[in-house]
């Protein structure tokens, strides 16, 4: 009737229209006007109401259209009437969906399809269905999980159509799955966790304890779910250590080691750590795990009463010791460093040895040496050095050292001997000898002269010629003796070094006025040994032997072959007689043999000193072989011998 749109254009129309009215009846002017008036309200209240449902189906469809979820309509035939924007932000445009059957909807899984068949089928009936879970898929191919709705369309009061409604739960159910992983996660560690474990609420009541705890305390989680857990493990004593803990586990970490009370009263050692376990910054329980440490405190006091019987020993001992670590930094030293030194324990301890006077400069290069060598695992044979006392004075001191462990970490434990009295005492003996030997090769000298004018007063054949010559034999024995002993008394006193090998036969077979017509092949140009000045004795004895004993003997080789990468044989042969079978293992004795019973012996001593060894090899009858056999390095691990390439 009225069709203006604002209030004032309504208000005019029906202003004419009741001037119409008054115009073509008749009656009193009030009454016109009253109903007039009437009319006026009702049109522009009915307007109003007119306005106000529009706008509200305005706001309704924004609202649709705008909505963070999937929202479509269906005919009663499954054919799409509408969607709103959210379904195109899938990929597919409304017309690629509105007017289609909803079963040919791309982005809805076939295998969804019975749900909301399902579904719809129920509403339709009256009864209203649960949501349900659907996958659906982007244009692009990827997948996302919606959770559905769906209800019917009414108008005036018949169903016309069905709604369905759905949110996209995606991100939900990562979450979910992630909180799901988590606490899986956390049960699986929980329970089987191999420390003792608790799972308290936030005022330290036992919520749950894992297999271990039982096994060490020996409650099950009947028996202690509920109760507060210082009223089930913590002795009295400890109440106040615990609520502490308790305090601190709220805070962060807490880490304690305690005893703690088990079921049938008894204690056991045990190691705590607690953690608060804070969910969305809200702190909503705390765990606890008990590390039963038994056996680690019992080696813990085996260890203690180790260190104090090793300390007890190590300050009672009459050779002064130190311990170094792998640098040579001095930690620890006994009282006797104190007495035979003058530095007090706090001017070495911590310091390197290197950066003290203790030792002479030279003994410093010796010592870190031989210390880095034991470090790597080799074994060092005792040597000297020489320490110098706080006021100067030098004394000279054997070290015998060996790698020990010392607070956990590789170390060297140092032992010194003084050898000063011994050195003394081997200086007298040397002396001795010496004087000895050259008094008695002076009276030996005497003999030998009047043994000779003696027998040029005899007539040949005299029965006391014999006695004479057993005299001068007799003599030579004793100068052999003798030339055994000085050579002897130098074994090992002289420093090895790399000797010719080839010079040493030469000077070797140069002291020697008459070879009787034996050619000496020296065959070892090239090779250089660790030895020392003795090695052209060494040869000189066993050439000597052969003119001696050989008795066909017309040559003599030396010569040398390497004997596998670690080895190398050095070989001394002559074409003489040989040595019988039955005589190869006696000839290297002492005293045994046909003359002074000592040339093969000291040969076997200086090889021993060298650290090589000898054996006779030859065959009896075709010749003596004497087979020296050199390993390519020490017990030191320095290199025994050297190969020239200019050979």
């Amino acid at each position: 009737m009225f069709t203006g749109r604002g209030r004032e254009e309504v208000a005019i129309q029906a202003l004419n229209y009741g001037a119409d009215q008054y115009l073509n009846k008749t009656g009193e002017p009030e009454t016109v006007y009253a109903q007039l008036a009437q009319s006026i309200r009702k049109a522009v209240k009915t307007k109003q109401m007119e306005e106000q449902l529009r706008e509200s189906e305005e706001k309704y469809r924004s609202m649709v259209e705008l909505a963070p979820v999937a929202i479509v309509t269906f005919d009663l035939k499954g054919v799409v009437t509408s969607c709103n924007t959210f379904v195109t932000l899938s990929g597919y445009s409304k017309d690629e969906i509105v007017g289609k059957y909803f079963s040919k909807i791309g982005w809805l899984r076939i295998k969804d399809m019975p749900k909301y068949l399902k579904a719809f089928s129920s509403i339709i009936r009256g009864k209203v269905p649960e949501p349900f879970e659907v996958i659906y898929r982007h244009k692009d191919g990827e997948s996302h999980i919606g959770k559905t709705y769906v209800s019917l369309i009414k108008k005036n009061g018949k169903t016309v159509g069905i709604q369905s409604i759905m949110m996209d739960i995606t991100e939900i159910k990562k979450k979910e799955k992630a909180i799901r992983e988590a606490q899986e996660k956390f049960e699986r560690l929980f329970m089987n966790n191999p420390e003792a474990a608790d799972y308290l609420d936030t005022d330290f009541h036992l919520l749950d304890v894992n297999p271990r705890f039982t096994e060490l305390f020996g409650y099950s989680l009947a028996e202690v779910k509920g109760r507060h857990i210082n009223d089930v493990v913590v002795p009295k004593d400890k109440m106040e250590e615990a609520e502490m803990l308790d305090k601190e586990s709220k805070k962060g970490y807490a880490y304690y080691d305690t005893v703690r009370k088990r079921k049938d009263g008894t204690l056991v050692p045990v190691s705590i750590a607690a953690a608060p376990i804070i969910v969305e910054g809200q702190l909503v329980g705390t765990v606890g795990l008990y590390k039963d440490i038994t056996m680690q405190k019992k080696a813990e006091r085996e260890l203690e009463e180790s260190r104090r019987h090793f300390q007890a020993l190590f300050n009672v001992m009459v050779d002064p010791v130190v311990i170094v670590d792998e640098k040579g930094k001095f930690l620890e030293v006994t009282d006797r460093v104190e007495e035979i030194t003058g530095f007090k324990k706090e001017e070495l301890l911590g310091k390197n040895f290197l950066r003290t006077k203790i030792v002479t400069a030279k003994s410093k290069a010796v010592l870190i040496k031989n210390l880095a060598k034991r470090m790597m695992g080799m074994h060092v044979v005792p040597y000297e050095v020489e320490v110098v006392r706080k006021d100067g004075r030098k004394r000279p001191y054997e070290v015998n050292a060996a790698k020990i462990s010392y607070g956990g970490m590789p170390a060297d434990m140092v032992v010194f001997r003084d050898v000063s009295e011994r050195k003394k005492l081997e200086e007298k003996l040397r002396i001795v000898g010496r004087l000895t030997r050259h008094d008695v090769r002076n009276k030996l000298s005497a003999v030998t002269g009047n043994t000779f004018l003696a027998k040029q007063k005899l007539s040949d054949g005299h029965e006391v010629l014999e006695y004479l010559e057993e005299i001068e034999s007799a003599v030579r024995q004793s100068v052999r003796i003798f030339d055994f002993a000085r050579t002897y008394e130098m074994l090992g006193i002289e420093e090895l070094a790399y000797m010719d090998v080839e010079k040493a036969v030469g000077g070797a077979v140069s002291l020697f006025s008459d070879l009787h017509g034996v050619r000496v092949i020296n065959d070892c140009r090239g090779l250089t040994v660790l030895a020392d000045s003795l090695l052209r004795q060494l040869f000189y004895n066993l050439i000597d032997n052969s003119l001696k004993y050989g008795e066909k003997i017309s040559r003599i080789r030396v010569y040398y072959k390497e004997a596998g990468q670690n080895q190398l044989n050095l070989v001394y042969e002559d074409d003489g007689v040989g040595i019988a079978k039955a005589e190869k293992a006696k000839i290297f004795m002492e005293g045994y043999g046909k003359g002074s019973g000592y040339g093969l012996f000291l040969i076997r001593k200086m090889c021993e000193v060298y650290g090589w060894t000898i054996h006779e090899t030859g065959k009896h009858g075709k010749g003596a072989e004497f087979t020296i056999t050199i390993p390519k390095t020490s017990e030191n691990d320095i290199i025994n011998y050297q190969l020239s390439r200019n050979r």
